[in-house]
């Protein structure tokens, strides 16, 4: 199943998809206005769009004016999208989510957003609630592998998991061993032996909480790394009190300064070869050969624009997204003209429809599609052949990457 998983689904796909997935988790509707259509990529178009046409008849039902109006205009959003693509779907389906998601009382904001599943989607869905229904995608979005870290010296010990890019600490403990200087009347070798037996205490517990943390995680769990200032990591690992499947999970040590939070980052800084694999070491090396690419060879470029312009010409090797990004590209038609239009909006709550006017200069215009501004800018880098990285902002170099380029860049196959 792991094997499927790192086959079929790219890791910027993946980076959109989970940004995606928590910003629908944002939203909340009154009562049940907010809609999620799920259809596989061979659903039967009259089957689909008979059964939003019985939704539209049964909602006239609704006692409540507002409710009504709200849920029939989201019905007729989502039949109006489904009629614009011809029921062209993506190869693994889409999920289309819409509905009123304004936050004002008595105000109405119907939006549609779709998604397109990392995976097939083998079930057909009409859901509506005060939230998208997101439970067959979230599955989707699980990690398939994950690294386990500990920082351990005498006095204290943390655990963390990196996952993707992040890590999250899961416990830290300390040891309660007393210091080298011991208290009046107790006789050197009494009190190295209570030193030792506070010790053992101490490494027996952080070996049950890393049995009980990572073997919960084990079939995910692709390597431990053990890290910590001087020789007692290497005792503790000898010890041989972990279970022994974590014990073979053990990649290898790190020599770090701290035992803490501190220790954790530093073990993941220094911890590229043994993470190789890993999407947070693949990341600085992305970024790397991007910093390199602007300074050193003039092969890079950064900003929206310059981008895409870029991207338009073929001139884009690799693209570089921050997930900070939270643009999105608004697609209107005219009613007057028909004719189809994509704009950039980078504050979607300052703009509004009446804002936008039609090159043959009328406001009556429909947004017949709202996307996601990095998974719009991934499509035009498929279409010439593009690879994309999606950065986080997880590491110094993401923040810089975000803070001092804007968030989107290329590197360039020519100058």
């Amino acid at each position: 199943m792991a094997k499927e998983f790192i086959e079929e689904i790219s890791e910027a796909d993946l980076a959109v998809f989970k940004k995606k997935l928590r910003k629908l988790s944002t939203y909340k509707g009154k009562g049940t206005e907010l809609i999620s259509l799920y259809l596989p990529p061979e659903v039967d178009r009259s089957l689909v769009m008979g059964q939003l046409t019985e939704e539209t008849s049964q909602s006239s039902n609704i006692k409540s004016p507002t409710t009504r109006k709200n849920v029939q205009g989201a019905l007729r959003k989502v039949q109006n999208f489904l009629k614009s693509i011809n029921f062209k779907l993506p190869e693994h389906g889409i999920v289309i989510f819409c509905g009123n998601v304004s936050e004002q009382e008595g105000k109405s904001d119907i939006q549609l957003f779709t998604l397109k599943p990392v995976k097939t989607l083998n079930v057909k869905l009409y859901w509506c609630d005060s939230t998208f229904h997101l439970g067959p995608l979230q599955e989707m979005s699980m990690p398939s592998e994950i690294f386990g870290i500990l920082t351990i010296d005498k006095n204290e010990a943390t655990i963390a998991l990196l996952t993707g890019k992040k890590y999250e600490i899961l416990g830290h403990f300390t040891s309660g061993v007393a210091g080298k200087t011991r208290a009046g009347g107790q006789s050197a070798h009494r009190f190295e032996r209570l030193r030792e037996e506070a010790a053992q205490s101490f490494y027996k517990k952080i070996s049950e909480k890393m049995n009980g943390i990572f073997l919960q995680n084990y079939d995910k769990l692709k390597g431990i790394i053990v890290a910590g200032p001087g020789i007692t990591k290497n005792y503790f690992m000898n010890q041989e009190m972990m279970d022994h499947r974590l014990r073979e999970k053990i990649i290898g040590n790190i020599d770090t300064s701290y035992t803490d939070e501190s220790g954790i980052r530093e073990t993941v800084q220094k911890s590229g070869d043994l993470l190789k694999g890993a999407e947070i070491t693949k990341e600085r090396k992305n970024l790397e050969e991007f910093f390199e690419a602007i300074v050193k060879t003039g092969l890079g470029t950064y900003g929206q624009k310059e981008v895409e312009e870029a991207l338009k010409i073929g001139k884009v090797a690799t693209l570089l997204v921050s997930e900070e990004i939270e643009w999105w590209v608004y697609k209107f038609r005219c009613d007057l003209c028909n004719a189809e239009e994509e704009i950039v909006v980078k504050n979607s709550e300052s703009f509004k429809q009446k804002d936008y006017t039609c090159k043959c200069g009328s406001k009556n215009t429909e947004i017949i599609e709202q996307v996601d501004y990095v998974d719009w800018i991934m499509e035009k880098a498929v279409e010439t052949g593009a690879k994309t990285k999606i950065i986080s902002t997880e590491t110094p170099e993401g923040q810089q990457f975000y803070n001092g380029f804007g968030g989107v860049g290329a590197i360039l196959r020519y100058k």
